[in-house]
């Protein structure tokens, strides 16, 4: 009888490589990976939107099979389901155009919220498991993560951006943290406590290219959605004929009210810019044209006409004049507000739409060494998709601050933005004032005039700046 029990204990007695399987380290690493990739973010190429998606979607498969463990994991369990449900959410509107102030912030504390309380669930997870296996809890590590997510929230709720070498370090801290936890697995499995799997009817890599999919589905389609809803309404146009010392493809898009704006101009003024070429194919010509009114007012007339391609993503532009003029934009001038429009051909019929979001005002673009803070004209072009042959302009008015003759500057800054060069950024407006814009899609188109009281000074001659002086007909 006692060989015969020798020889079923033999039997029974574990393999040499099944010792060496731990069923915690496949759920464990796929937690900490998730934690990884949802706390340190790469902001190029979107990844500060697919890296989290990524994280998100690895700590649901990580925390699936645990459900069933213990009420710790339970709960982290369904925060892992409602944050990425959360964060499903929180890409989808932020995939869009539409910008609302505090939105980020607003968005920023449930999301800040909900990771704080998952973590907290896990660490008291992990010490149930240690707890039950009457083995000493190791969670020095877990400890040091919990110190450093609450520091790295109270960092994003304070605004707190580039912090330089310390925000290095920061960073360097916070990721060696994370690596110590990869030992966890092996200390939970020298506590000898057995792991309860929660059965699944679906594997790891199929539910992660459902939900994957699922979610690049919905976000992109909330981009594209987004874009759609702001294109403004048309109506059809028929080109303006009133007689204007303007070229003919400039005029015949003034309103009767806007082309009236240019009968008392003394002197009208314009250059055209070679056509530019943006990386995607798209060719733009851009113009800028000055008249000059009485009482030392000037009309500013920027143009731009799409020779190839159009604004497919939504394009937006920033304008600024020189520091010798007082401008509309400020109430004690008088002056309307800016207008213009977008001309295009859709179905075989020439149709007129707004610029979206034309205003002007005191505004601050962002740049690499200093800010520019000071009055702009901006607006968001947007067509349909079909639309073919589009152009369009804006029009505002300044005022000089001397009545002598004098040179100055106008400039539009013009953005073409091409697939998701928008996404999670805003209109495109937006997107000059924040200093985000890649140059490469981008036009300055800057122009030196000179005007006011008689003949201009003979080294500042009209024609050295290489613009067409036109009188007015009559």
């Amino acid at each position: 009888m006692d060989d015969r029990l020798d020889e079923l204990m033999e039997e029974l007695a574990p393999d040499a490589q099944d010792l060496e399987v731990d069923p915690w380290r496949r759920p464990i690493r796929l937690i900490l990976w998730g934690i990884l990739l949802t706390t340190v973010t790469l902001n190029f190429l979107n990844l500060d939107m697919l890296l989290p998606g990524v994280g998100l979607v690895l700590m649901c498969l990580g925390f699936r099979p645990l459900r069933r463990e213990n009420g710790g994991f339970r709960v982290c369990w369904a925060l892992s389901i409602l944050r990425l449900l959360f964060a499903v959410a929180v890409d989808c509107v932020l995939a869009t155009p539409f910008d609302v102030e505090g939105l980020t912030l607003l968005l920023y504390i449930p999301s800040v919220l909900l990771q704080l309380t998952q973590m907290f669930a896990l660490r008291a997870g992990l010490a149930h498991v240690f707890d039950r296996a009457g083995a000493e809890r190791r969670l020095k590590g877990m400890n040091l993560l919990l110190v450093m997510q609450i520091l790295v929230a109270a960092l994003g709720l304070l605004g707190v951006g580039n912090m330089g070498i310390l925000g290095l370090l920061l960073l360097l801290l916070y990721v060696g943290i994370v690596v110590t936890l990869f030992k966890l697995p092996k200390a939970l499995g020298d506590t000898g406590y057995a792991l309860r799997n929660a059965p699944v009817r679906l594997g790891d890599l199929p539910a992660a290219a459902v939900a994957l999919t699922a979610f690049a589905l919905l976000v992109a389609g909330s981009y594209y959605a987004g874009i759609a809803m702001r294109v403004p309404a048309s109506e059809p146009f028929a080109p303006n004929e009133t007689a204007l010392p303007l070229p003919a493809e400039m005029a015949e898009l003034l309103t009767p009210a806007e082309a009236a704006l240019f009968e008392d101009a003394v002197d009208i003024q314009y250059k055209f810019r070679e056509p530019e070429t943006m990386p995607d194919g798209t060719k733009i010509q851009f113009c800028t044209a000055v008249a000059e009114l009485s009482e030392q007012r000037l009309l500013i007339f920027h143009y731009f006409h799409y020779l190839e391609g159009g604004p497919k993503y939504s394009d937006g532009f920033d304008s600024w004049m020189s520091a010798r003029f007082t401008r509309w934009v400020r109430p004690d001038t008088g002056s309307a507000q800016p207008t213009g429009s977008v001309v295009y051909e859709r179905d075989g019929q020439t149709r007129r739409a707004p610029i979206r979001d034309l205003e002007g005002g005191y505004a601050v673009t962002h740049g690499i060494l200093w800010d520019d803070a000071g009055d702009r004209v901006f607006g968001n072009v947007y067509a349909p998709p079909d639309a073919e042959n589009v152009r369009g302009y804006v029009l505002y008015m300044v005022r000089a601050q001397t009545n002598t003759a004098l040179t100055y500057n106008c400039c539009i800054n013009f953005l073409h933005t091409g697939l998701f060069d928008t996404f999670r950024q805003g209109a495109p407006a937006k997107m000059l004032f924040r200093g985000t814009a890649d140059s490469r899609w981008k036009v300055i188109h800057l122009t030196a005039f000179t005007s006011f009281q008689g003949d201009a000074p003979e080294k500042a001659a009209p024609e050295s700046y290489g613009f067409t002086v036109i009188r007015p007909i009559g």
